[in-house]
């Protein structure tokens, strides 16, 4: 009953395979353990890395993006600066000069309008409302007429104009009572005095210039040019030649200066053919005896020498870069030849003061340039109807 039974060795080590077995798990599990808590370990280092990575990037691009903003504002700030100064530069002289003025009036009329009841702040206080009133009026009236040549009203502008230069006179007349001595002038009187009156002419410069600037940022060819600009050298050595190569280049709307030097030489010499060709017909047309006429003939109708004149061909001029345009033709009189010819055509026969009278020359005027008649001809005039100076002169038989 005490005594045990002997186990089956099989069992025994069944037994025992099974304890080892679960041993080697147990080894396993824990072998499995330890790697994924090392893996587990290095993905949160990664993970941390990466994270301080990103957070460094960010920090860059945050520091970047400020320094950016900074510049830009830095640079916004400079570009509104030189803005503003390019704005105030050219008005500063005039806030100058509007001052100046102002501080005159305000002087006036502290010594002499403000109060004397009154405490010093309250005088200071008029006395530069006072001044500012009154010289603001013209230059307020001149603001319009600045806005007005901006938006292109050109007669609103010059009407606005010349009403700021009254205005501008009253105040610079005002100005100058106050520092006058009676009716003499003084340094401080004179001077106030142009700075009130200069005031408009100074702002109307101003608005020339904003006026320029503005055409030139909208077109360039708005500007009326006045011409091409020679060297001083060349005005000297040809003044008159230079002052109408000028004014060829305005007419002509040509900017290039040796392009109007040559344009204009070139219609100098072609009206200097043309009037030498003019000269030579007449003389021409001087020499030829007129043709005779019979009584039974009618009257010839008169005659205008332009229809008959011979086509004038001018000199060739100096080549030039562009074709010259051709001058146009001038309509010009006839000279007093010619009116005594043409009347001397109409009635042959007619007295010298007939002639006169039609040509509307003098007598010894019709007879140096009448034709001589053949003597005898029927178209010759009588001696008593062909008085000179009054006594009849006989013709040689």
């Amino acid at each position: 009953m005490f005594r045990r039974t002997p186990e089956d060795p099989a069992i025994l080590a069944a037994r025992a395979a099974a304890r080892r077995e679960s041993a080697q798990a147990d080894v396993e599990r824990a072998r499995l353990m330890a790697q994924l808590d090392r893996e587990q370990r290095e993905a949160n280092a990664e993970h941390a890395r990466r994270q301080a990575v990103a957070d460094e990037q960010e920090r860059r691009r945050r520091d970047a993006a400020r320094r950016v903003e900074r510049t830009e504002t830095r640079e916004r700030r400079r570009r509104a600066r030189a803005e503003f100064g390019a704005k105030l530069r050219p008005v500063l002289p005039l806030l100058l000069i509007n001052g100046g003025a102002a501080y005159a009036q305000a002087a006036y009329a502290y010594d002499q309008i403000a109060p004397a009841a009154w405490n010093g702040p309250s005088r200071v206080a008029f006395a530069v409302a006072f001044s500012a009133a009154l010289e603001s009026i013209a230059v307020y009236v001149q603001w319009h007429a600045h806005d007005a040549l901006m938006l292109k009203a050109h007669a609103t502008a010059a009407s606005l104009r010349r009403a700021a230069w009254l205005i501008a006179a009253v105040v610079a007349a005002i100005n100058y009572a106050h520092f006058a001595n009676g009716a003499a002038p003084t340094a401080a009187a004179v001077a106030f005095a142009l700075l009130s009156l200069l005031s408009p002419w100074l702002w109307g410069l101003h608005t020339r210039r904003a006026q320029h600037v503005q055409l030139l940022a909208e077109d360039a060819n708005l500007i009326d040019d006045a011409g091409v600009e020679f060297s001083p050298k060349r005005r000297r050595m040809f003044p008159i030649r230079s002052l109408m190569a000028a004014r060829w280049s305005i007419e002509h709307n040509e900017r290039d200066p040796r392009k109007a030097w040559e344009g204009y030489n070139a219609a100098r010499a072609a009206r200097a053919a043309a009037r030498q060709a003019d000269k030579d017909h007449r003389a021409e047309k001087v020499t030829t005896p007129p043709a005779e006429t019979t009584p039974e003939e009618p009257a010839e109708a008169p005659v205008d020498p332009w229809d008959h004149a011979e086509p004038v061909t001018p000199a060739p001029a100096t080549p030039v870069r562009e074709p010259v345009r051709p001058a146009r033709p001038v309509a010009r009189s006839l000279t007093a030849a010619e009116r005594v010819i043409a009347a001397h055509t109409t009635d042959p026969t007619a007295t010298h003061e007939r002639i006169a009278h039609l040509a509307q020359v003098s007598v010894s005027t019709v007879k140096r340039h009448r034709p001589r008649p053949v003597t005898g001809s029927p178209s010759a005039p009588s001696a008593a109807a062909t008085p000179v100076n009054g006594t009849p002169v006989p013709i040689a038989a």
